[in-house]
């Protein structure tokens, strides 16, 4: 949060709305972490495409602590047609 807000990122009253900056920590390794300011592995995170396929290209074989599954089947759990990922190639 002390990224976001030296970057310049303030609250706003739209919950997932735009914003300038969205840091979160997805894992550490296998650790599971439950506090006020911080969940680990993201709560979330087998929910989302746009987090699962670039996992699956740079750690496939990550378990997810809590669900134990990896990357692989998490993917495979997602609606096929839904949040569809478009991997950018930059020159």
């Amino acid at each position: 949060q002390n990224i976001q807000t030296a970057i310049g990122r303030t609250k706003t009253a739209i919950r997932f709305g735009p914003r300038l900056l969205d840091l979160d920590v997805i894992f550490y390794g296998s650790e599971i972490v439950e506090s006020d300011y911080l969940t680990i592995p993201h709560p979330r995170l087998h929910q989302r495409r746009f987090v699962l396929q670039p996992l699956s290209d740079l750690a496939p074989d990550w378990i997810h602590p809590v669900l134990k599954k990896d990357v692989k089947t998490l993917l495979g759990e997602l609606n096929p047609g839904e949040q569809p990922v478009e991997k950018l190639t930059i020159h």
